[in-house]
């Protein structure tokens, strides 16, 4: 099996980006971008190098929206590496 290659666009609490950004870290975000939404509000984008494992990116997805101040998340690309 390959890796898959996955962004994801997330919504986070203003109060809460930075402690957001160091969990993506820890679940191993490659990169992780800060995107303009407008009128102050940015979302964070996360670009993650998983295992091509069946259900491995639905559990990456469901504790990234555990995380403390996580609004919403969306995939915004995939691809097979």
């Amino acid at each position: 099996m390959g890796e898959v290659a996955v962004i994801y666009k997330i919504n986070p609490s203003l109060d809460k980006k930075e402690e957001i950004k160091k969990k993506l870290t820890e679940f191993g975000a490659k990169e992780i971008r800060e995107e303009e939404i407008g009128f102050g509000i940015t979302s964070l984008k996360a670009i993650f190098v998983l295992p091509d494992k069946p259900n491995y990116v639905e559990e990456l997805e469901k504790k990234i929206l555990k995380i403390e101040g996580v609004n919403s998340i969306q995939v915004e690309g995939t691809s097979l590496i």
